[in-house]
């Protein structure tokens, strides 16, 4: 690793999800921002879909979504300060979920480029059911070409299914670095 190459504090990574868990009983409709800075729940527009969320006391978010007309994407997106990952030879997440009925999520790292943005996603997807398991995946920077090393800004996505309704329980959701 460069000497002046930094990893990211992991505390620093997390604390919009910390912030939400420690709410204990906030709740709204998508209508409303999460009252955490960092963290937002979107739909596309196109889409006719009702959601609301809560954070129980020890869980993180619980949503519940209504779809009656299915659109291209469901996000809870998370603001990452990444704009440079020298040094990191990975980004991992750990998540704790459950979903009844059962449900595939997707997680993705977008990044900010001149003329838009890049998705990359990791490589395995997430299936939630309706006993509480956990989920962890690793994206190895060596292994994902098309990730700019650095980029004006970052987001970590958990790409929801936007074309049924679902009801999804995430107990936790934890990111960290693997130094290079």
């Amino acid at each position: 690793m460069p000497h002046n190459a930094r990893l990211p504090d992991p505390a620093l990574l997390n604390a919009p999800l910390t912030a939400l868990t420690a709410l204990n009983g906030a709740a709204g409709t998508l209508a409303d921002a999460l009252p955490v800075p960092g963290l937002h729940l979107s739909v596309d527009p196109q889409a006719q879909t009702q959601m609301s969320w809560s954070s129980p006391a020890g869980r993180l978010i619980d949503l519940t979504s209504t779809v009656t007309k299915p659109g291209r994407w469901c996000a809870l997106r998370l603001t990452l300060d990444l704009p440079d990952l020298g040094g990191i030879a990975g980004l991992g997440l750990w998540l704790r979920s459950a979903a009844d009925p059962a449900l595939v999520t997707r997680a993705c790292l977008r990044s900010g480029t001149d003329d838009g943005h890049v998705d990359c996603y990791f490589e395995r997807e997430i299936l939630s059911h309706a006993a509480t398991s956990d989920h962890h995946a690793v994206m190895m920077m060596d292994r994902t070409p098309d990730l700019p090393i650095k980029a004006p800004w970052r987001e970590f996505l958990l790409l929801l299914p936007p074309y049924r309704s679902a009801n999804l329980a995430l107990h936790a959701l934890r990111l960290f670095t693997v130094p290079a």
